[in-house]
């Protein structure tokens, strides 16, 4: 699996690192702290759920700012380790305004600004809140890209030393190893583009 990148138009003179730094800024903390979680409203959910699914939606509480996490994904809960997410990642939507959920088929993202997909990422339950998916998802959910930015940097340069975050998307369009159609060349693709169900809720703590 190699990672694949689309992009709107909007940001094809930004790097993957600044825009990454922005969406989170924008996004915020949703502060999934002990005593700060908030059912239904810095929660996201589970495509299917209850603690486990496909995927994993979440919108900000002080934007519309919103993300789509999709793999084989598990929540432990109170089981321990306590609050943990672990499993795979595969790709991650990013932009603005969740729609869907369980109740719907899945969630989406309204406006796409970027998504990574052929991510292959993953961590092991027993690896805890130190686990590469937990570090990545709970990251994007308190306003840190850190952990996405250095998976990401990681497979840019695996597939060509010279590529990185802080490459912009058109640069990375036109590395040689890519198409803004969407054509797949080489390993890395780079292409182009263009509701919130809380049936049910969780909380990932830190």
């Amino acid at each position: 699996m190699s990672i694949s990148i689309s992009y709107s138009a909007e940001y094809a003179g930004s790097s993957v690192a600044s825009y990454l730094s922005d969406w989170s800024a924008y996004f915020g903390d949703l502060d999934h702290r002990a005593g700060s979680v908030k059912e239904g409203v810095n929660t996201g959910g589970f495509n299917p759920g209850p603690f486990d699914g496909t995927q994993y939606g979440v919108s900000s509480t002080v934007s519309d700012a919103s993300a789509v996490i999709g793999g084989n994904l598990h929540y432990t809960l109170f089981t321990p380790p306590t609050h943990t997410l672990w499993g795979s990642v595969d790709s991650i939507n990013l932009g603005t305004v969740l729609n869907g959920g369980a109740s719907s088929g899945g969630y989406t993202v309204t406006n796409q600004e970027v998504s990574f997909t052929g991510l292959g990422l993953s961590s092991a339950q027993a690896e805890g809140r130190d686990g590469q998916v937990h570090k990545i998802v709970y990251g994007l959910m308190s306003g840190d890209s850190s952990a996405l930015v250095s998976a990401i940097d990681a497979l840019l340069k695996a597939v060509d030393p010279s590529l990185s975050v802080n490459s912009t998307f058109d640069q990375l369009a036109s590395a040689g190893v890519a198409h803004l159609d969407g054509a797949s060349v080489a390993a890395t693709d780079v292409s182009l583009v263009g509701v919130q169900d809380t049936s049910h809720d969780l909380a990932l703590a830190a």
